[in-house]
C-alpha cells in the first residue's frame, strides 16, 4: 500500500470516528414528550396538587422504554402502595413488581418544604 493510500485511508478513519461521536443537537430531557411534564400533563398536574404531605413525592423513570411515574411517600411510619401511571396517567401497574426493571429513575416533583432528602 503506498503512503498516499494509507493517508486518505487514516483521514477516512478520523472522518468516520468524529462524525459518530457527533449528538444530535436535537437531544432534549423531555418526559413524555414535554419539557415540564408537571405543568403539561392535566392529569399530572392534578395528582402533584392532590398531595398534602411534607413525605410525599413523584418520581419518573423509564419502564420497558417508556416514560413512567410512581408516587413516593419517606414517611418510616407509613406503609403504603405506589402504582406506575404511564405518560396517559393510565396505571400499569403496581410500582414494588415493576421498580427493578426501571431506569433513569429520578425525582420529578418534591414539596419545597420536603422532609425527604
Amino acid at each position: 500500500m503506498n503512503n498516499r493510500m494509507f493517508n486518505w485511508l487514516i483521514y477516512g478513519v478520523i472522518l468516520l470516528a468524529v462524525l459518530c461521536a457527533c449528538s444530535d443537537d436535537n437531544d432534549t430531557d423531555f418526559t413524555c414528550n414535554v419539557n415540564d411534564p408537571v405543568e403539561e400533563l392535566p392529569w399530572l398536574n392534578d395528582w402533584v396538587n392532590s398531595l398534602t404531605d411534607d413525605y410525599e413525592y413523584i418520581k419518573t423513570a423509564k419502564y420497558l422504554g417508556n416514560d413512567v411515574f410512581y408516587y413516593v411517600n419517606c414517611n418510616p411510619t407509613v406503609a403504603y402502595v405506589s402504582f406506575t401511571r404511564n405518560c396517559e396517567g393510565e396505571t400499569i401497574g403496581n410500582t414494588a413488581e415493576l421498580r427493578s426493571e426501571f431506569t433513569q429513575d429520578r425525582i420529578l416533583w418534591l414539596p419545597e418544604n420536603s422532609i425527604c432528602n
